[in-house]
C-alpha cells in the first residue's frame, strides 16, 4: 500500500469560519494519515488549541513565497526550471505570474521535504500553484471547490486557470449545484464528498411542544453584505409589526460589527433586541444554536452571479435541532428544504413571513424532529469516508 502521507493546503490556517478543513485534517489524522498542512499564513497557538500533542506539522508558504519573489528575476527561472522542469512554464495557466510562481516555488520546498503521496487543496483557488507541484512530484491532486472559487473567481479570471491542472487531478465537490457546474467547465474527473457535521460542537437541547413569549432568531457568517445580516435585521423589524404578540430578539454571529448593524439596529429601535457576540469557536457557536429558536439563512445574490454553494450552517443548525428559514438559491435548497421554509432571496419581508409560516406550521419540537432526521444525512464520519476513499483511489491503493 502506498504511504498514507497527505500534504493539505489552504489559504490560512486554521480559520475560525473553516470547520470543515479541521475536521478534514482531525480526521485523516484519526484514520493513521500523516497530515501535513501548507497554509499561507499558520496561527501556531490556534493549532495547539484545536490539536493539542497531535498536530499535524504545519507550513507557512507566503513569507516563503515573498522572500522568493525578492530574488532576481534570471535566479527564480533558474530555481524554477530545476524544480519544476525545463518546461515549467507550461504547467501553469496561461494568466500565471509572479505571485503563482513563487507560492508554488515554496509548496514545491515544502513537498520535497515531505513526500506526500498525494496533494489537496482545500479550494479551487490553490489549484493553479499547487498542480505544477503534483506534476513534478508524479503525485496525484484532488481539489475541492467550496463556492466563491468555482461561482465568482472564473468570472473573473474564466474557467482556463484551471485547465493547466495535471492529469492526475480530481475536482470535489459537496453538493449536486456545484458538480454540474464543475462537470461543465472543468478538464479532470469531478467527484461528490458528502458533508459532515462536528457532533461534539452541534448537538440539540429539547425543544418545546409551543413557541416561547420571547423567539430568539440566529443568523451565522462572515460580515459580509451577501450573507444577509442586513435583512435578517429588517425582517426583525417587521415582525415587530407583523407579529406584535410576540417579542423577537436576533443574534448575529459572523465576526467584529464594523459598526453598521448596531447603528442599523439603534434607527429601527431594535438596539435591545440585537446582539452581536462577535466571532466565536465552533463550540460556542453551537451553544448560541441550541439557545436560540429559529435560524434564518438570508443569503443574497451577488450582482456577478455569486450564489451560495452547500450551506455549511444550515446543516449545524439542524444537528441543534432548529427550523431555519433560508434564501431559495444556489446550493442552499439541497441542505435548508428538509427542515424549514425556502423563502426568495434579497427580501426582508420575504424573511420576516417565512418566520410567521414556521411558527404557525409546526412546533418547536416538532421542527426539532424533522431537523434532527435531516441531519443524519450529514456525519462527520460519511465525509471522512467519502475523503479518504476518493485519495486513496487517487493513489491508486486499496482502501482496506
Amino acid at each position: 500500500m502506498a504511504a498514507r502521507r497527505l500534504l493539505i493546503v489552504t489559504g490560512d490556517f486554521p480559520v475560525a469560519s473553516e470547520t470543515f478543513i479541521v475536521a478534514h485534517v482531525r480526521g485523516m489524522l484519526e484514520r493513521g494519515w500523516t497530515v501535513a498542512v501548507a497554509a499561507g499564513t499558520i496561527d501556531a497557538a490556534r493549532v495547539t488549541e484545536l490539536f493539542g500533542d497531535k498536530a499535524p506539522q504545519t507550513f507557512a508558504l507566503e513569507a516563503a513565497a515573498e522572500a522568493f519573489r525578492g530574488r532576481m528575476g534570471w535566479l527564480r527561472r533558474r530555481a524554477l526550471a530545476k524544480a519544476l522542469g525545463r518546461e515549467w512554464r507550461a504547467r501553469f495557466p496561461d494568466s500565471g505570474g509572479e505571485r503563482m510562481f513563487s507560492r508554488a516555488y515554496a509548496l514545491w520546498q515544502v513537498a520535497r521535504d515531505f513526500k506526500p503521496a498525494a496533494i489537496h487543496c482545500e479550494f479551487g483557488y490553490q489549484g493553479p500553484f499547487a498542480g505544477p507541484v503534483a506534476a513534478a512530484l508524479g503525485v496525484p491532486m484532488l481539489v475541492t471547490y467550496r463556492g466563491s472559487d468555482f461561482i465568482r473567481f472564473p468570472v473573473q479570471h474564466g474557467w482556463q486557470i484551471y485547465h493547466a491542472f495535471p492529469a492526475r487531478t480530481v475536482a470535489i465537490g459537496h453538493a449536486e449545484f456545484a458538480l454540474g457546474i464543475l462537470r461543465r467547465n472543468l478538464k479532470v474527473p469531478v467527484v461528490h464528498v458528502r458533508r459532515g457535521v462536528n457532533r461534539a460542537s452541534f448537538s440539540a437541547p429539547p425543544r418545546a411542544a409551543a413557541w416561547p413569549a420571547t423567539v430568539r432568531l440566529i443568523t451565522v457568517g462572515r460580515m459580509r453584505f451577501f450573507k444577509g445580516h442586513q435583512l435578517a435585521l429588517e425582517a426583525l423589524a417587521l415582525l415587530r409589526r407583523m407579529a406584535p404578540a410576540t417579542r423577537f430578539e436576533l443574534t448575529v454571529l459572523g465576526g467584529d460589527d464594523p459598526g453598521f448593524m448596531g447603528w442599523r439596529a439603534r434607527v429601527l429601535g431594535l438596539a435591545d433586541r440585537l446582539h452581536l457576540p462577535g466571532m466565536l469557536t465552533p463550540a460556542q457557536v453551537g451553544e448560541q444554536m441550541r439557545g436560540s429558536d429559529i435560524q434564518l439563512i438570508p443569503s443574497c445574490a451577488g450582482a456577478e452571479g455569486f450564489v451560495e454553494n452547500f450551506c455549511t450552517v444550515a446543516s449545524e443548525g439542524q444537528a441543534c435541532g432548529l427550523p431555519n428559514v433560508a434564501s431559495n438559491h444556489g446550493g442552499i435548497p439541497e441542505t435548508a428544504r428538509y427542515n424549514g421554509v425556502l423563502v426568495p432571496g434579497g427580501s426582508a419581508l420575504e424573511l420576516a413571513r417565512g418566520v410567521i409560516e414556521v411558527m404557525r406550521s409546526d412546533t418547536p419540537a416538532g421542527w426539532a424532529k424533522r431537523a434532527q432526521e435531516a441531519s443524519l444525512r450529514f456525519q462527520d464520519d460519511h465525509m471522512m469516508d467519502d475523503f479518504e476513499r476518493v485519495t486513496l483511489e487517487a493513489i491508486g491503493a486499496r482502501h482496506d
